[in-house]
């Protein structure tokens, strides 16, 4: 009767910690699918209110201001051109949708959607 009763015990445990397992699981999944969908309509709306013509210099701030990350958003050069790398965290640490803004002479002349990784 002692071996009954721990085997039962046991197979509630196990219950229990397959449940909290998949529990977290799921809290993970749903969290990666909310995270991945908020970066890519950020990046999007971001690139959408970007036209040909502005002035760049505003954009690194206000992308900082609209949730992009402040450690991957920054300008660099490309190409001969200055480019703002706008960079929203989707499911860390790997997945990131970008805003590529390039400029020259004070002026932007394109915008595009980028995903990495």
């Amino acid at each position: 009767m002692k071996i009954l009763s721990f085997l039962k015990q046991l197979a509630i445990g196990l219950g229990k910690a397959a449940l909290a397992i998949v529990l977290l699981f799921s809290l993970f999944a749903g969290y990666g699918f909310f995270a991945e969908r908020s970066a890519k309509q950020k990046s999007a709306a971001f690139c959408a209110s970007i036209k040909p013509g502005q002035n760049p210099a505003p954009l690194l701030d206000l992308a900082i201001a609209d949730g992009a990350s402040a450690l991957q958003t920054r300008w660099g050069k490309t190409d001969g051109l200055d480019t703002l790398f706008v960079t929203y965290m989707g499911l860390p640490p790997f997945s990131r949708h970008m805003c590529l803004v390039q400029a020259k002479d004070g002026r932007v002349v394109s915008v595009k959607q980028s995903y990495l990784d």
